[in-house]
């Protein structure tokens, strides 16, 4: 049964987009550094909000940046207007 989920779950674990991973990440790395959460529903929100059919190759490209810098673009405290 269990070699049958590992392709599945290796299947579902590429799906996200480029944008899509930066919602993720962005929640991770409020949670890891700034002890803040991201309610799951805002995290949806995201992740609707960036689907493929909402985003062009140049967003991508942005977000693929953005996710390999998170921590140097971002402050605990511009995420605090996210808390409000």
């Amino acid at each position: 049964m269990l070699r049958c989920l590992i392709p599945v779950i290796a299947l579902l674990a590429g799906c996200a987009n480029e944008c899509q991973e930066l919602c993720n990440n962005m929640a991770d790395w409020a949670e890891t550094t700034c002890d803040k959460t991201f309610s799951k529903e805002d995290v949806n929100d995201c992740l609707a909000t960036y689907s493929n059919d909402n985003v062009s190759e140049t967003q991508l490209a942005d977000c693929a940046e953005y996710n390999e810098r998170i921590d140097k673009l971002w402050s605990c405290g511009e995420l605090d207007s996210y808390f409000e």
